[in-house]
């Protein structure tokens, strides 16, 4: 079953930001996922912590990396995302990444290929958040965190307006459930594409040795010799071979999906 972790940057449990961290997890558990929300203000969070804090980091390390997709859900102040947000993200840097031996680069490590969502809101009008973008700089800090790690975004949404809001308009919440759902598409998405590179493969490798089995054979009936002799009888063989068995698997598949 896939695991999502709902992460709220806010010590605001009811707020905005938790009801759009709600509204994606209740999305994607409708869809079959097995969710689970943390809440950073839980958790004493320092850049030099002590044996104590030090496994509390270990605990979020472990639940991060047991989870399949991770939601980052910070409110928008002063153009960034919140100190708590933040803290977390500092914090979890050297566990998130891996540091090259010469320079020290971040590179991707162990949540390669995690997938991700955004979320944030601010007290800014929409038209205004548009024209100024006053939540693309909290977008960016997440982002650039997660890309350096080298996972994969799902999707994104911002609320604005927010000030004096209690709860998160009907229109939005679906929005945030819609993306919810996006979870479990995105990571199928990714199975489905690696098994593709493996039934290609195969198929190359079935058709690279029955062309040299044919081409043997004919080589035992005419005359071929030298290097362009042989590879043009090759290609042609192989061209023949393949697009029989292509066009074999793409009625297959019509044949299946007309079936449904």
């Amino acid at each position: 079953m896939t695991k999502v972790l709902g992460i709220l940057g806010t010590s605001n449990k009811f707020g905005i930001t938790a009801q759009m961290l709600q509204a994606v997890l209740a999305g994607a558990k409708s869809d079959g996922c097995d969710v689970e929300m943390i809440c950073l203000a839980d958790y004493p969070l320092e850049m030099n912590p002590s044996k104590e804090h030090n496994q509390i980091l270990d605990q979020l390390h472990h639940k991060m990396l047991a989870s399949e997709c991770l939601i980052f859900a910070t409110p928008t102040y002063w153009k960034d995302v919140s100190g708590l947000m933040k803290q977390f993200l500092d914090c979890m840097r050297s566990r998130m990444v891996r540091f090259g031996k010469k320079d020290g680069e971040m590179l991707p490590d162990l949540y390669a290929k995690k997938k991700y969502i955004l979320l944030t809101n601010c007290y800014t009008k929409t038209l205004e958040n548009c024209v100024t973008g006053v939540t693309d700089s909290t977008f960016i800090v997440m982002d650039r965190v997660c890309t350096t790690a080298g996972m994969e975004l799902v999707g994104e949404a911002v609320t604005t307006n927010t000030f004096a809001m209690k709860e998160l308009p009907d229109w939005k919440h679906a929005e945030c459930v819609n993306l919810g759902k996006k979870i479990q598409i995105s990571i199928e998405k990714r199975d489905f594409t690696v098994k593709r590179y493996i039934q290609l493969f195969f198929m190359l490798a079935f058709s690279t040795l029955i062309t040299m089995g044919i081409q043997s054979l004919i080589e035992n009936w005419l005359p071929i010799t030298g290097f362009w002799g042989n590879y043009v009888t090759f290609v042609l063989i192989f061209f023949i071979l393949l697009s029989v068995v292509l066009h074999y698997f793409s009625v297959k598949n019509i044949n299946a999906t007309n079936y449904k």
